[in-house]
C-alpha cells in the first residue's frame, strides 16, 4: 500500500505491507449553504427562545468569540446572523460589545481583532480583550461545588445578555471545544482557570484523571465544573459551529448552552470519531501538514490521538515538520527541569498550566509506548523530551520491526490531529 501523507507544505510518502494494515479517516462534513443553515439554526434554538425574542430593545449585549488561536472557527461568518438577530429585536450596534475570549493567551492587536470578527463587524461593533490577569476587570462570584473560585470578566457579567459562540471539536480535557469554553477559560479569571484545569490531574495526586478526556462531557468533573461556571454567568444563548476540513462551516447548533453544544458534540463524533475494532501495535500519524504541524505542542493533538489507538508496548511514528520548534517551553522544561515523575507531579500541584500538563502526560505515555518522530526539530530536544528523533519513515518502520516484527497491526492517520479513534463506543 502507498499513502501520501502531509508533512509541512508538503508530502511523505509511505509504503507499507497491506496486510494488517488499515486507514483511520475522518468522514468528509459537507458545506452547507450557509444562509439557509444559519436561518434554520436560529428559527429553530435548541432549548431556548429565538434570541430576537430574548434580547429587549436597549439592553447591553455581550458576545463571546474566541481570540486567534481558535481563527478557525469562523467568528467573521458567525456574527453577521448574530447581529442581524438582535437588530431585528431592537438592539443597537451601539449597545453591543464583542469581548475575545483570550483565557490565559495573550493580548492581540488591533489587526488580529480584525481578522477573527471580520473588517465588517469591525467597523461597526465595539472589540475588546479579556484580561485574565487584571482583578479590577473581574468580578468574583462565589465558589463551584468542586471549589474553583469564580472570576469572571465584569464587562461579561454585568451585561444584559450574554452570547457564546464557539467551534466543536474533540479536546483532551473539556470532552469537546466550544460551548462553556467560551466562559471557562475564555473570560474566567487566571486563578478560576487553574483551579479548574488542576482537576485534570487523578485525586490521588499522581497521574491523569481518567474521567478527563476527550469524547466525554457527563462524568467529567472538569467539563461539569466549566458549565457550573457558565451558569453562574447566566448566559442567554449560544451558537456553536463545527467546521469541516476545509475549514467551512458544516454544521451550526443555536440556542442553550449545553443542549445546542451536545448536539454539535453528536456531530463531531459523527464526522470526526473513528471506530477502532482492537488497538494496534504501530501507530503512523501525520498531523495534517502546515498550520497543524507548526510546532511540537500543536502537535500534542495527534500524539493524544494516536496514544489512543495504539496498545501498550506498541510504537507511534509522529510526522511533524514542526518549523517553529518545539513551540511552548514549558512543554519542554517538564521534562528538562522536573526529572522525575515525582517532581513533575510536584510542579502541576504548586504551579499548574496546561503546557506542563500536556508534557507530564506525554511522559506517562511514554511509560508504555515508543513516541518516534520525523521533524526540523534538533533531535538533542527531542531527546531530551524523551522521543526518539528519525530521519525518514523507513527509519521508523525498521525500529518497529525490530521491537515488535513484521507481521504487524497498524493503523495509518493522515490527518490526525482531527481523527478520534473511538474503540467500543
Amino acid at each position: 500500500m502507498y499513502y501520501s501523507l502531509p508533512y509541512g507544505s508538503g508530502e511523505v510518502g509511505l509504503d507499507i505491507d497491506e496486510n494488517g494494515t488499515y486507514l483511520l479517516e475522518a468522514k468528509p462534513l459537507p458545506s452547507p449553504d450557509l444562509d439557509r443553515t444559519f436561518k434554520e439554526a436560529l428559527e429553530n434554538p435548541v432549548g431556548t427562545k429565538r434570541l430576537s425574542e430574548i434580547a429587549k430593545p436597549g439592553e447591553r449585549v455581550c458576545i463571546v468569540v474566541g481570540d486567534m488561536t481558535r481563527l478557525w472557527a469562523r467568528y467573521d461568518q458567525i456574527l453577521p446572523y448574530i447581529l442581524e438577530e438582535l437588530h431585528s429585536a431592537g438592539i443597537e450596534d451601539g449597545n453591543i460589545t464583542i469581548v475575545s475570549g483570550t483565557g490565559a493567551h495573550r493580548p492581540q492587536s488591533e489587526d488580529e481583532h480584525r481578522q477573527i470578527v471580520g473588517q465588517e463587524v469591525y467597523s461597526r461593533i465595539k472589540v475588546v480583550d479579556h484580561n485574565c490577569n487584571n482583578k479590577e476587570e473581574l468580578v468574583y462570584l462565589g465558589k463551584t461545588g468542586r471549589g474553583t473560585p469564580v472570576w469572571i470578566n465584569k464587562l461579561v457579567h454585568e451585561s444584559d445578555r450574554v452570547i457564546l459562540t464557539g467551534g466543536v471539536v474533540h479536546h483532551f480535557l473539556a470532552g469537546y471545544g466550544g460551548g462553556k469554553k467560551s466562559i471557562l477559560p475564555g473570560v474566567s479569571g487566571y486563578e478560576t482557570i487553574m483551579a479548574n484545569h488542576k482537576l485534570s490531574i487523578d485525586p490521588s495526586g499522581s497521574g491523569i484523571n481518567p474521567s478527563v478526556c476527550a469524547g466525554r462531557l457527563k462524568g467529567n468533573p472538569l467539563s461539569e465544573d466549566m458549565i457550573e461556571v457558565a451558569r453562574m454567568t447566566c448566559v442567554d444563548f449560544a451558537v456553536n459551529v463545527v467546521i469541516n476540513e476545509e475549514g467551512r462551516i458544516g454544521y451550526v447548533s443555536c440556542g442553550d448552552m449545553v443542549a445546542s453544544h451536545e448536539r454539535s458534540a453528536a456531530v463531531v463524533d459523527e464526522y470526526f470519531g473513528v471506530s477502532i475494532e482492537d488497538k494496534s501495535d504501530l501507530v503512523i500519524a501525520s498531523c495534517g501538514g502546515y498550520p497543524k504541524d507548526i510546532n511540537l505542542y500543536q502537535t500534542y493533538k495527534t500524539m493524544y490521538n494516536a496514544r489512543r489507538a495504539v496498545r501498550d508496548g506498541g510504537v507511534v511514528i509522529i510526522l511533524s515538520e514542526s518549523r517553529e520548534g518545539i513551540g511552548n517551553d514549558n512543554f519542554k522544561t517538564i521534562f528538562t527541569e522536573h526529572p522525575t515523575r515525582r517532581e513533575r507531579e510536584e510542579k502541576l500541584a504548586k504551579d499548574y498550566d496546561i503546557a506542563s500538563f500536556e508534557g507530564y502526560s506525554l511522559s506517562l505515555w511514554q511509560e508504555d509506548v515508543d513516541f518516534l518522530v520525523m521533524s526540523s526539530i534538533p533531535e538533542d530536544e527531542l531527546k531530551q523530551m524523551g522521543l526518539i528523533p528519525i530521519g525518514d519513515i523507513n527509519q521508523g518502520l525498521n525500529y518497529a520491526y525490530k521491537k515488535l516484527g513484521k507481521n504487524l497491526r497498524t493503523y495509518v492517520m493522515p490527518h490526525g490531529s482531527i481523527t478520534f479513534p473511538m474503540k467500543g463506543e
